[in-house]
């Protein structure tokens, strides 16, 4: 009677399960039947785009695959063919981020699931979420991204997985790699300085509504991605239609700052504002941005802030002609750029506008990763953003011999970043999303208070009433620079160091890792503080073994710390003490190594 029982349970379960399957596969070919009906209806698409007649017009293209059924793989996928590389693009946030523990746990479980799916490709895993460039067969990759959803459903299952099959096999990545990191797009605002997507992300317009909102005059369309991408590609709306405008960043760092800038708030107030990328994940952050700040400024309003769903490369296949698109896109696989499907070569070639950095030849390809030499008058240090050398041997023989001359659009035009960034921390205060109690909504960590500074290994550190302009800086590597140092202050907390002086030991002269760094005024050491107390880390660090044996003998990495550092006297002894750090035989690029 038992057994009878049991089996009876059992038989339900399996029916209970094979009626779930059938549903979903239902679900899949409906929704599939519904992307047929779509893309069938091209009366429909050409309504108000301002294309001839004769154009392609791909609405399954613009699609997203978010909570549907991947597109099925071609029929006929050899793995013997030379085409038979599936390339996948996607990104997913996550807000609350992942905690240290889940972090890892996520790092792990993706690199565990690539493996066993043969995936190959590069991805960066952060707090925030995971960003990734993939290739693998047609078969392999969609068994990838559904294993993902299952993995983590809730998450996953509202993935953009964009797809493209039957490339050519010499595109495909050769292994695996995955990187831990703080942010997914260097925009600097990683940790609580990141706006709310939950709260402040932009609109998703699919390519035809967003091509037609090109067309409208009050309206203006910002390329947030790199200077040196916009150089062989963008945007160019029609003549009576939206403004185009161009941050002109060298890193995605400088978008922060831009937007802060008076001059672009004006063009952007009681304006219907759009925004594009090569796959989408920058404008998440982009339009979250804009908005906070609008929230935050009751005198800076936009009419609304909008984003193309998918980026380009979506755009792109919905309008196989490129529609207002003009050049290439710049992309960070081993295609390198992508171009209107049914365009043609002299059609493209007459909409190249960017040029060889050295013979000024038009030209549109990126090849030999060459680099702008040019000191920026800011810091000192070689701008390297990528620049353009075309193949003629002359060229490229004079790029490698003489790296010197070698100089990228924006320095040819003296053009100089705008130096300061928005209060982010101080407008999520005003805006509720970081709480009473500190904690933020965002990362769920709590925010720091200008009352200590705390690095890895370090103790609390109280701020003197006056604070100073002099640092102490700690736990340094002692393969450390003065530019290294003065580059790390940068790129933490957007403050200029003007003197280092090396601390060595009294008796040996040697240096063992501590300086004290002196700033322009109390206000940027304060910034400085700031930025570290927020979560952000001094980009120094040096790798040591613990002692013991086993998992003792981990490699570990110790963080730089920071701490205000008061002369002993008033303002008139720190003076004198810079004065005496300018004259110190210890003061240098590099520190000293001491007398034996």
């Amino acid at each position: 009677m038992v057994h009878a029982h049991s089996d009876q349970a059992m038989n339900d379960k399996k029916k209970e399960a094979a009626a779930a399957k059938k549903a979903r596969k239902e679900a899949r070919r409906a929704i599939r039947r519904e992307l047929a009906a779509e893309s069938t209806s091209s009366s429909a698409a050409h309504d108000n785009l301002g294309l001839p007649p004769t154009a392609t017009v791909e609405l399954a293209a613009s699609k997203s695959n978010a909570h549907r059924p991947l597109p099925a793989p071609p029929q006929h996928d050899s793995s013997g063919a030379d085409n038979n590389t599936t390339i996948c693009l996607f990104y997913q946030y996550k807000e609350p981020s992942w905690t240290a523990k889940e972090h890892k746990a996520a790092l792990n479980g993706v690199i565990r699931l690539a493996t066993e799916h043969r995936i190959t490709g590069r991805g960066r895993c952060a707090p925030e979420g995971l960003n990734c460039t993939l290739t693998a067969s047609a078969n392999d990759m969609r068994a990838f991204c559904y294993a993902l959803r299952s993995w983590d459903p809730d998450l996953f299952d509202g993935t953009d997985f964009k797809l493209e099959d039957g490339v050519s096999s010499d595109k495909r990545f050769r292994t695996f790699t995955l990187r831990k990191v703080d942010e997914l797009v260097g925009y600097a605002l990683d940790g609580i300085r990141a706006p709310s997507l939950n709260r402040h992300s932009g609109t998703h317009l699919e390519a035809p509504d967003y091509h037609r909102q090109m067309q409208r005059k009050d309206t203006v369309i910002i390329d947030v991605r790199n200077a040196y991408e916009s150089d062989i590609g963008r945007f160019a709306p029609p003549k009576d239609g939206a403004t185009l405008l161009d941050p002109k960043m060298r890193t995605s760092q400088d978008f922060p700052k831009w937007l802060n800038a008076p001059e672009t708030k004006e063009q952007l107030k009681n304006k219907t504002v759009m925004m594009y990328c090569t796959g989408g994940i920058r404008c998440e952050r982009a339009t979250a941005l804009l908005n906070q700040i609008t929230d935050a400024e009751p005198d800076f309003k936009t009419k609304g802030v909008v984003m193309v769903r998918g980026g380009i490369e979506r755009y792109l296949k919905t309008f196989p002609e490129g529609g207002y698109w003009k050049g290439k896109n710049y992309l960070f696989d081993k295609r390198m750029e992508q171009a209107p499907a049914n365009k043609s070569a002299e059609e493209l070639e007459k909409d190249v506008v960017s040029y060889c950095c050295l013979c000024r030849q038009t030209y549109s390809r990126y090849r030999g990763q060459f680099k702008c030499g040019k000191p920026l008058p800011s810091t000192g240090l070689a701008c390297a953003v990528p620049v353009i050398v075309c193949d003629r041997m002359e060229c490229q023989e004079a790029a490698t011999s003489e790296p010197h001359r070698l100089e990228c659009p924006l320095c040819v035009r003296g053009y100089q970043t705008p130096e300061t960034a928005p209060d982010l921390i101080g407008q999520k205060r005003k805006l509720g999303l970081i709480g009473q109690g500190g904690t933020d909504v965002v990362t769920g960590r709590k925010a720091g208070k200008l009352t200590s500074i705390v690095g890895t290994g370090s103790s609390q550190c109280p701020i003197p009433p006056n604070a100073p302009r002099r640092l102490f800086v700690g736990k340094l590597p002692l393969t450390i620079t003065a530019t290294k140092l003065r580059k790390s202050f940068l790129q933490c907390s957007n403050v200029r160091v003007q003197n280092i002086h090396w601390i060595t030991d009294h008796t040996t002269h040697a240096f063992y890792g501590s300086a004290f760094c002196y700033l322009k005024s109390t206000d940027d050491a304060q910034k400085a503080v700031q930025a570290l107390v927020d979560g952000r880390n001094l980009p120094l660090c040096q790798e040591y073994r613990r002692k013991g044996g086993g998992k003792g003998r981990r490699k570990q990495r110790r963080m730089a710390c920071v701490a205000f550092a008061s002369p002993s006297g008033g303002e008139d002894t720190e003076d004198v003490s810079l004065i005496q750090s300018m004259e110190s035989p210890c003061e240098g690029e590099y520190p000293p190594m001491g007398t034996l």
